[in-house]
């Protein structure tokens, strides 16, 4: 979140997060994978299995630990942590791994355009043809959407959800609750209570632009089209959104004007906890620098509050981000069905570590307190936590968007013209719609 180009990458991502992979729902049987090999049970030697991960978290943010606790856990089948960055550079390596036989067992897709492409390139294994796992059971309503031609080729194992994150010490001095549901309008108000003249009433990056408009469109269907097969953005929930989000700049002054923001580049997160900003629209993220207190220090309590919907008595509206991390096995690899045992095991349980980085388990088997215990240890009392566990570990119904990549970078610089003021919202909403059916009918030849 320190800069655009990287909250460009988490767009990719947000639309951040949906774990499949029922026992296995698309396809059946019980069968062991050509060339697979059972842990422990087809060696013909004392030497361990080795398997690799590769993931974009940095080692020291959790998956060192626990690979380390499996390695110990599991001595014939020995794991090693392998460090990509999710950007077009970091993926374009991960994809050359696997395409010239580089060790690359299991990896972590943070992109469903990307995953897709994996999937047709024949780089993820069909998980149909392991039995013993009921991922739609385990994961919830969400993973069925992490489906292509309705397979698992991955096993999503995290809650990406996006929320606003608030100040509560200034909340309450304004005498204003932590809203539980709440729409643009009472967003905008929030904002404009709560600013003053050194405190943005809002912080956030251009990406959250697009949560409630995607949010509000993807009950129409997952490639935000109508039935007619067109794109879906031109309607009054986008021109509403991109309204508000433009009074808030221009009228209110509550939020930082865009091309402020992209000049300045500020690190939004260290301005929500130095009280700079009383709100803060991100991800869960952002749990590396509210936890740092001996880095970022600060006096006030942090409270969570769902992402806004355009109106608030929409019935409909999806949460941004879903289910994501989803972990794939390359159909290359010798071991696949010790891989398919450590991605269980991640799922259910071995993934505790990165709770402090605030990464939140979506298995219904996993431990939530342990996980809420480590994710808070040592900082609890700065947190509101019945809020946080509200938002965090609630049944807020999420969503995943399947937007391709060139039509989210090329929607981004019309929504740099609506918020420099070059296009009026109604424009801008037709803009988003147009290069989307342009792009719908490219992909349709």
């Amino acid at each position: 979140m320190r800069n655009r180009k990287w909250m460009m990458a988490g767009f990719a991502l947000f639309m951040t997060v949906p774990l499949a992979l029922a026992g296995c729902g698309g396809s059946g049987g019980g069968k062991q994978a050509e060339g697979a090999t059972s842990p422990g049970a087809t060696k013909t030697s004392s030497e361990p299995i080795k398997l690799t991960l590769w993931g974009a978290v940095p080692s020291e943010n959790g998956p060192q630990e626990v690979v380390d606790n499996w390695n110990k856990q599991n001595p014939d089948v020995q794991v090693e942590y392998v460090r990509f960055v999710n950007d077009d550079a970091g993926n374009l390596k991960l994809d050359t791994a696997l395409i010239s036989n580089q060790p690359v067992d299991m990896y972590v897709n943070y992109d469903f355009s990307l995953y897709e492409k994996r999937i047709k390139a024949g780089n993820a294994l069909d998980l149909g043809i392991f039995s013993d796992y009921n991922v739609d059971d385990k994961m919830g309503e969400g993973a069925a959407l992490w489906k292509v031609d309705d397979k698992y080729y991955g096993l999503p194992t995290q809650k990406g959800l996006s929320f606003v994150w608030l100040n509560k010490d200034m909340l309450d001095a304004k005498g204003l609750p932590v809203p539980m549901d709440w729409g643009l309008e009472e967003f905008r108000d929030y904002a404009a209570k709560l600013k003053s003249d050194k405190v943005w009433g809002l912080a956030q990056s251009d990406y959250y632009f697009t949560v409630p408009i995607n949010g509000s469109l993807q009950k129409q269907s997952l490639q935000l089209t109508k039935d007619d097969g067109t794109s879906a953005f031109d309607n009054p929930l986008t021109v509403k959104t991109l309204q508000v989000y433009s009074d808030m700049m221009f009228t209110d002054k509550s939020l930082m004007p865009h091309t402020e923001q992209i000049t300045s580049k500020p690190a939004l997160d260290q301005m929500f906890v130095k009280g700079e900003a009383a709100m803060l629209f991100s991800t869960n993220q952002i749990f590396r620098t509210t936890n740092n207190i001996a880095e970022f220090p600060r006096s006030f309590k942090v409270a969570a509050a769902p992402a806004p919907k355009v109106n608030k008595d929409q019935t409909d509206y999806i949460n941004a981000g879903g289910l994501g991390d989803v972990i794939s096995i390359n159909p290359s690899s010798k071991h696949q069905e010790a891989a398919w045992k450590f991605i269980q095991w991640y799922a259910d349980e071995g993934m505790l570590p990165m709770a402090a980085g605030g990464r939140v388990p979506s298995s219904k088997d996993f431990p939530v307190d342990e996980a809420v215990a480590l994710m808070f240890k040592g900082v609890e009392d700065t947190y509101d936590l019945d809020s946080i566990k509200r938002v965090m570990f609630g049944d807020l119904p999420l969503g995943l968007s399947r937007m391709d990549r060139k039509t989210g970078s090329e929607q981004q610089a019309i929504y740099d013209n609506v918020f420099s003021r070059k296009l009026t919202a109604e424009d801008g909403a037709k803009e988003l719609a147009r290069v989307h059916n342009k792009n719908l009918q490219a992909s349709s030849k």
